[in-house]
């Protein structure tokens, strides 16, 4: 094999041994184009749960794994998502999650992520009265109704639901900003995936490490350092 191709088989692998990030889709209009060709090219694996009948599904689930309704509908895939994506969360939908309403599946696997730790982070442009989408439909940002808006969304940050841009959101999954915080009651074991995500962990005081992230490390080593 060619280093290029070694290269590009170490990569492969590596992106492999990264958990995936679950991406919500719902019908909501507006930027589906802009933000499904940022996602494209943001380097994540990403699983595709799609709510509902849209136009534009086909090319959506070009994006990596679709899942089936079935699989995610009923109850959330039981597999260790590095974070859970909204890229279309309009207010009924936050409004749901914020008041505790979960009818849709939509409503109940943002429910069971949040209360399993998983990072949620959702597009602001659709749910926010001050976003320049609902600026251009006429929204009136200081509306008293708006203001109410505002104060159902400040409560999702208290859920654990992060409402960023897109640019944001981007950089918090190349960053891992979005893990959870350890509890400081709870030791937190770095995994062969920590290391892999952040290697810098590893030369964190008091790090403390399973024996496999240990293992790796060594083989690390003795491919970087030959004797």
């Amino acid at each position: 094999m060619t280093e290029q191709q070694i290269d590009r088989l170490v990569e492969q692998i590596m992106q492999r041994m990264q958990p995936p990030v679950l991406v919500l889709v719902t019908a909501a209009a507006g930027y589906r184009d802009e933000i499904r060709q940022r996602l494209l090219g943001c380097g994540e694996r990403l699983h595709l749960a799609l709510d509902g009948e849209m136009d534009d599904a086909q090319r959506w689930q070009e994006l990596g794994q679709s899942l089936p309704a079935t699989d995610w509908q009923n109850a959330r895939p039981a597999v260790s998502y590095k974070a859970l994506l909204v890229p279309f969360l309009d207010y009924p939908l936050a409004a749901d999650l914020v008041n505790g309403r979960l009818q849709s599946p939509a409503a109940r696997r943002l429910h069971d992520a949040l209360l399993a730790g998983v990072p949620v982070l959702a597009l602001r442009y659709h749910c926010c009265p001050h976003s320049e989408l609902n600026q251009l439909r006429g929204t009136a940002a200081d509306s008293a109704y708006a203001a109410h808006v505002e104060a159902t969304l400040s409560q999702l940050a208290n859920c654990g639901v992060t409402l960023c841009t897109m640019n944001e959101l981007l950089e918090k999954l190349a960053s891992g900003e979005s893990a959870p915080a350890a509890s400081a009651t709870t030791r937190r074991y770095l995994t062969v995936t920590d290391i892999v995500n952040n290697p810098s962990l590893a030369g964190t005081p008091n790090a403390v490490m399973t024996d496999a992230a240990v293992d790796f490390l060594k083989a690390q080593k003795k491919i970087t350092l030959p004797r």
